[in-house]
């Protein structure tokens, strides 16, 4: 299952960057995780792996990510695999000509047994959780640089 999303967040890459960057703002954006541990290689550099653990509906689920690709202010790739399956997420985030930031999140999900069956019926609430989670970080963006300026 493929899908995409993109949103404009009010401010500058390089802002929206270092804040999508910094793995200290993932629980402010994803309120579900409840751990980002490093486990090997350069946090945040192609070939680094992380363990995430996350609370969904009273059950932990653990995600292996591995970032695959970066590019400082462009691109973000990387794979996470549970043992649901594997999802494979591609983050672009482009200057916008009034000074905004889109991000664009290209993600393909390969289930595994039992999932693959229920993510046809899961399809509508799972791509409303990813447009979700942009809001969040949009939100999270704007409040701190308002919070900067007043």
């Amino acid at each position: 299952m493929k899908h995409k999303t993109e949103i404009i967040i009010d401010a500058d890459r390089t802002t929206v960057w270092r804040m999508f960057d910094d793995p200290d703002n993932m629980t402010k954006w994803q309120p579900t995780l409840l751990s980002f541990t490093h486990k090997s290689g350069t946090p945040g550099q192609p070939d680094a792996i992380s363990e995430l653990v996350y609370e969904e509906k009273g059950r932990k689920m653990v995600m292996i990510e591995t970032v695959t690709a970066r590019r400082e202010l462009d691109f973000l790739g990387g794979t996470y695999e549970s043992k649901w399956g594997t999802v494979v997420i591609f983050n672009n985030f482009e200057d916008t000509d009034d000074g905004k930031t889109r991000w664009i999140v290209n993600t393909n999900y390969n289930f595994r047994g039992f999932m693959k069956f229920m993510a046809f019926f899961m399809r509508k609430s799972i791509r409303k959780r990813t447009d979700t989670d942009l809001n969040r970080f949009k939100l999270m963006v704007e409040t701190e640089l308002a919070g900067k300026t007043s």
